[in-house]
C-alpha cells in the first residue's frame, strides 16, 4: 500500500503556479486574454491555456486569419517526447493527405523543438499572418516554422475533430465570436 502515500505525496507536493495573465506584451504589441481553460486529466490539474488576439472582440473563431498567441501554463511535469507524440498523433488523425504533405517537414522541426517542463513552466506559441509560427519556453525562443500556408493547420493538434480532451473544444467555441454574437 505505497501507492497511496505516494499519490497523496504528489497531490500535495506540486503548487500551482498557473500564469494566464490578462495581457502579454511581444513584439512591441498587446496580445489580450480573450478565454482561458484548466485542462484536467483525473484529479490532476495539466495545464492552463489562454487564448489571446490583439482584440478579442475581432476573434472569429480559433482558426480565424488573425494573429493569435496560445499560452501554456503548466501545473505539472510532461516529458517534451510526450509533446512531439501527440502533436503527431492529432495532426495524422486531422489533417488531409495533401495538408499533411505540404507541411510535415515544419512541422516535424516544430514538434522537435518542444522540451519537458515542471510546474510553473510556459510555452507561448505564437500564430501571426505575416510570419508564421514562434515557440518560446519561459520566454527563450525555441523555433520560428515561417511557412504561414501551414501556421492554423497547426492549430488541429488542439482543436481539430479529432482532440486530446473535450476542454479544447470548450475552448474553442467560446472564442467561436460569431456563436456569442448570435
Amino acid at each position: 500500500m505505497k501507492i497511496i502515500p505516494y499519490t497523496l505525496l504528489l497531490l500535495f507536493s506540486t503548487t500551482l503556479k498557473a500564469q494566464i495573465t490578462n495581457t502579454i506584451q511581444y513584439d512591441n504589441q498587446t496580445f489580450e486574454l480573450c478565454d482561458k481553460e484548466r485542462v484536467t486529466k483525473l484529479w490532476f490539474d495539466i495545464v492552463d491555456i489562454g487564448v489571446y488576439y490583439k482584440d478579442c472582440a475581432s476573434a472569429e473563431n480559433i482558426f480565424d486569419q488573425k494573429s493569435k498567441l496560445l499560452r501554456f501554463s503548466y501545473l505539472r511535469e510532461v516529458k517534451g517526447k510526450q509533446f512531439t507524440e501527440g502533436a503527431i498523433e492529432y495532426l495524422e488523425a486531422n489533417l488531409s493527405p495533401n495538408r499533411k504533405s505540404l507541411c510535415s517537414a515544419s512541422f516535424a522541426n516544430l514538434n522537435n523543438a518542444y522540451q519537458t517542463v515542471g510546474n510553473g513552466d510556459v510555452y507561448d506559441l505564437y500564430i501571426l499572418k505575416d510570419e508564421g509560427i514562434k515557440l518560446y519556453l519561459n520566454k527563450k525562443h525555441l523555433h520560428t516554422m515561417p511557412n504561414t500556408e501551414c501556421r492554423l493547420d497547426y492549430l488541429n493538434v488542439w482543436f481539430g475533430e479529432e482532440t486530446m480532451d473535450s476542454q479544447f473544444h470548450a475552448l474553442a467555441k467560446r472564442i467561436n465570436n460569431s456563436e456569442a454574437n448570435q
